[in-house]
């Protein structure tokens, strides 16, 4: 949206750079700036001089001439299909009652645990099922990235009103935050193309996480004239005189950390509502001073009921053998299990779980799991942090077959996997769900284990404390060091039979407080309130 007379400077502006700087790497991006916005800076000889590949031809059909020329990847071959017709997927059928958009552009919704997906997917899904089924909600569109694609994919769930629309980025592997200023105008020009063509256009359209990839998706929101949600946290702000303490520290890093302060502001100074995940407004206030002329409605995360029972056969294999990671031996049965579930990452602190687990001598009297990663084409991160784990559980040659390391199971089995710990694996003392991440902004994995009955111990900045209530229902602990963090499982663990209760008391918690259901009614009059 360009206020009148700012059309006109724009494109003034963006010839004259197009023109002046020829293969700039620029060029593409400015190229899909003025698709977006409907501008026509160049002619048609002109721009062909200029550019080249899809942004030459989002350009083109802009201006409504056709795009030629011949396609180097898939994803340059599914544009030129769609510019061309292309194209057979579903178109969806009017409803009654507001559309909603959410994003989930950072991992996705298919397979938590592997690469940069985690619990908001696991939310996001289970979120969007449950407003689908409410009758005052129309349809749900969750928005994704494809890398690399080679279909065009959008998709309906075969029992409700839940769509999933896979957005192409052309990259060989999933987009990271830093990557995604570079293709911001592209995501935009897809989702606002594949929305409208299929007859998805929204109402509202809701983002989470301070970056580039949800600006694109709040610059489509406009263009389709939906209003915007979206939830901010405290972060990377909280943590910024910390990571960069002195002079020397990672500049490039340090830079875009800074940067996503100035998105996260955008982000604030274009939202028709504001979204706060549960109690964090004094928090928040003390970082966004705008907070003081402007109201964030604080809404706590869920989670959708499990239905089943006990399934041994999960807790079995956790003793298959393997010759890749460990896994447990006979010496583990009967010992109180620590598990830990989630994406490889330095956040979530796998590695000083790990190094706690063994100085304070837990690897005697306990067994630890973690279940999390790819299995193949890991990310650096992903490998960094195996890397390590199998170093410390390789220095201390006691642990073996204490340790059982798998990869990133479905959502369901690993809920499974609680049930059953929980049910039908006798211990001396609550099988223990093992939180050591730096942060949680809420710790959807965290109330899943509750749910199951296990134990829990987490961190006790971020979210955690806002319904862990220590030694009632679970237990805060110290996770910036191996010590604090390995102190206070030991204590836990020591208690024996006598948490029993506390376990029980935190199933309740989330069984009375947390059901998907009822979440989705809270976002819901959100939505309802601004369509």
């Amino acid at each position: 949206m360009l206020a009148d007379g700012g059309a006109e400077r724009l494109s003034a502006l963006l010839r004259r750079t197009l023109l002046d700087r020829p293969g700039e790497p620029v060029t593409g991006w400015l190229l899909d700036l003025a698709a977006l916005h409907g501008l026509a800076p160049l002619r048609a000889d002109e721009v062909r001089a200029v550019g080249d590949g899809a942004p030459l031809w989002r350009y083109l059909h802009g201006i409504g001439l056709p795009p030629r020329g011949e396609p180097r990847s898939p994803y340059e071959k599914l544009l030129l299909d769609l510019l061309g017709g292309g194209g057979s997927a579903p178109r969806a059928e009017p409803v009654d009652g507001p559309a909603v958009v959410q994003s989930m552009l950072i991992g996705g919704t298919g397979r938590p645990g592997e690469g940069a997906s985690g619990g908001l997917g696991v939310f996001l899904r289970s979120l969007g099922d449950a407003l689908a089924d409410r009758a005052d909600v129309g349809r749900v569109v969750t928005v994704v990235l494809a890398a690399n694609p080679t279909a065009l994919v959008v998709e309906r769930a075969a029992d409700r009103e839940h769509w999933t629309v896979h957005v192409p980025v052309d990259s060989p592997v999933a987009l990271d935050q830093r990557e995604m200023g570079g293709h911001r105008a592209a995501i935009t020009w897809w989702l606002r193309e594949l929305l409208s063509r299929h007859g998805l256009v929204p109402d509202v359209v809701h983002v989470r996480y301070s970056d580039d990839g949800s600006l694109a998706v709040a610059d489509a929101a406009r263009l389709l004239g939906a209003r915007v949600v979206f939830t901010l946290t405290p972060d990377p702000h909280r943590h910024l005189a910390a990571r960069y303490p002195e002079e020397g520290s990672d500049v490039d890093a340090l830079r875009f950390d800074l940067h996503r302060v100035r998105v996260a502001d955008r982000l604030v100074g274009r939202a028709d509502t504001l979204v706060a995940i549960g109690g964090r407004g004094d928090e928040l206030l003390e970082h966004f001073p705008q907070l003081e002329h402007r109201h964030a409605v604080a809404i706590e995360e869920g989670i959708a009921p499990l239905a089943g029972t006990a399934r041994p056969a999960l807790v079995r294999e956790l003793f298959e053998p393997s010759r890749v990671f460990p896994r447990l031996d006979d010496s583990a049965r009967g010992l109180p299990v620590l598990l830990n579930v989630g994406r490889l990452h330095p956040v979530k602190q796998q590695a000083v779980l790990v190094r706690a687990w063994l100085e304070a001598g837990l690897h005697r009297s306990t067994a630890l799991v973690l279940i999390g990663g790819s299995v193949t084409d890991r990310t650096p991160d992903e490998q960094a942090v195996l890397d390590e784990v199998l170093a410390l559980a390789a220095s201390v040659p006691g642990s073996r077959g204490r340790l059982a390391v798998l990869p990133a199971w479905p959502n369901t089995k690993v809920r499974e996997l609680e049930h059953t710990l929980v049910q039908a694996v006798l211990a001396p003392s609550p099988h223990v769900y093992a939180c050591a991440s730096a942060k949680e902004e809420f710790g959807i994995a965290v109330l899943e284990a509750m749910e199951a009955g296990m134990l829990v111990v987490g961190p006790r900045t971020g979210g955690l404390p806002h319904y862990v209530d220590h030694g009632r229902n679970g237990f805060l602990a110290d996770t910036s060091t191996a010590e604090g963090l390995g102190d206070a499982l030991r204590e836990v663990v020591a208690l024996g039979d006598a948490t029993r209760a506390v376990a029980d008391a935190g199933r309740e918690t989330v069984r009375e407080r947390f059901p998907i259901a009822r979440v989705a009614g809270a976002f819901a009059r959100v939505y309802l309130d601004l369509a």
